[in-house]
């Protein structure tokens, strides 16, 4: 019995394997389907049991990638604490405890303004739910003149 589920297994993992490099070809689901021999409501589940994952496995790298970041930053204060009261040192310190900050996502987001791109502050966005359509309407005809 073992053995068969095994077997389905492996099945079903090339299944998926498939079913994503159609998608990634731009296939349809309907297209992945017929190209599988399979229903486009299966194709979908192959595709997002596939799409899940490779966003586990993504997410693994991302948090062993992290964990390896944050032993180098430990080696590096490590190697320079000894010296910290050197104003050299001391600002080394600062820049691995500022990257595991932001590493970490210790740190308060920062408040963004919109400006243009000569950098000046833009004006806020209007509330045009308060017009009617009329008055919509006319603003399009205006807004369609001044475009010429």
């Amino acid at each position: 019995m073992a053995q068969k589920a095994g077997k389905r297994s492996i099945l079903n993992r090339a299944q998926i394997q498939k079913a994503l490099d159609l998608r990634a070809t731009g296939a349809s689901y309907d297209g992945i389907g017929r190209g599988m021999g399979i229903s486009k409501t299966r194709a979908y589940q192959l595709v997002m049991a596939g799409m899940a994952k490779l966003d586990e496995e993504l997410k693994a790298t991302v948090t062993g990638m992290r964990a390896l970041e944050l032993l180098r930053l430990d080696a590096i204060a490590y190697a320079h604490w000894p010296e910290r009261a050197n104003p050299r040192h001391a600002d080394v310190i600062l820049r691995v405890m500022e990257r595991r900050a932001k590493l970490l996502g210790l740190d308060a987001p920062q408040k963004v303004a919109q400006t243009s791109p000569a950098g000046d502050e833009m004006s806020p966005a209007l509330d045009l739910s308060k017009l009617t359509d009329g008055e919509l309407n006319a603003m399009e005809v205006l807004y369609a003149k001044l475009l010429g």
